[in-house]
């Protein structure tokens, strides 16, 4: 099985109000990092979820039209100091 998965990383607590501008499901670690992550079941509605959060932060047309054109083509997002980007992850199939 195929799905996909956003994750974005704060290095640091300094960065972590950015992180939480992605709206995912974050994790801290006693090194001081956060990991925000969520799954999608197709690359289209990761990247739906990306642009809605683009159309939230940027107040320019501009900005948001440049923001959705890179999630279009790259599948990444940056917000204020954090990228979130979309990998595609293989789910092993259990065996039986």
């Amino acid at each position: 099985m195929t799905n996909f998965k956003i994750t974005a990383t704060a290095p640091t607590t300094y960065q972590l109000q950015s992180l939480r501008l992605f709206g995912l499901n974050v994790k801290s670690y006693a090194n001081g990092s956060h990991v925000g992550e969520e799954f999608f079941n197709t690359e289209e509605e990761a990247k739906a979820f990306l642009i809605k959060r683009a159309e939230m932060y940027f107040e320019s047309e501009n900005e948001l039209n440049e923001a959705i054109s890179y999630i279009e083509v790259y599948g990444s997002l940056r917000l204020d100091a954090v990228y979130g980007s979309i990998e595609e992850i293989e789910e092993e199939e259990e065996e039986i």
